[in-house]
């Protein structure tokens, strides 16, 4: 025989749009199931889980106060520092790296510029053995075909300043 009563249904919503995460809970998570790979450790976070809070969800008190709660009365979770240090800069190693379109971009780009060098020099030296040509004309033929190759040419210097000349820091 029952109670008669019937548990208290979880209203709660658990689907993804409703899940507010930052780079922390991503790091957490994944630390958790790394650990989750190891049976030994596996069964110690299970049993860790089992404590005298675990069925004490409170239906009618604040979010901010479940928070609190959630954040400082229950047990915390036994995930070493060094591993969440490890899956929050896999995060950022994620972050900082290229999109995969821009650096496909940046080779093609480098790869057209080194064949239009490559072409220039061909032409270069053909014209520089070539014995037709006066040795100004050879001079003059080569710069023409190697102008807008040059690799050493300075980018443009950008300056922020102010009108008026006042700068008091």
């Amino acid at each position: 025989k029952s109670g008669g009563l019937l548990p208290i249904m979880d209203t709660r919503k658990y689907d993804s749009e409703n899940e507010d995460y930052d780079s922390d809970d991503y790091a957490q998570t994944l630390a958790l199931g790394t650990m989750m790979l190891r049976k030994s450790k596996e069964k110690a976070l299970v049993d860790a889980s089992y404590n005298r809070f675990a069925w004490n969800d409170p239906t009618d008190l604040p979010e901010w106060f479940v928070d609190d709660e959630n954040k400082h009365y229950r047990p915390q979770l036994p995930i070493p520092p060094e591993l969440m240090a490890k899956m929050k800069e896999r995060f950022m190693s994620l972050a900082t790296r290229p999109i995969a379109k821009v650096a496909e971009a940046r080779a093609r780009k480098n790869k057209r510029a080194k064949l239009k060098l490559s072409a220039a020099k061909k032409k270069a030296e053909t014209v520089a053995n070539s014995s037709e040509m006066s040795e100004a004309m050879k001079l003059k033929s080569i710069s023409k075909a190697m102008r807008g190759h040059d690799a050493s040419k300075p980018s443009k210097t950008y300056v922020v300043s102010r009108k008026g000349g006042n700068n008091k820091g």
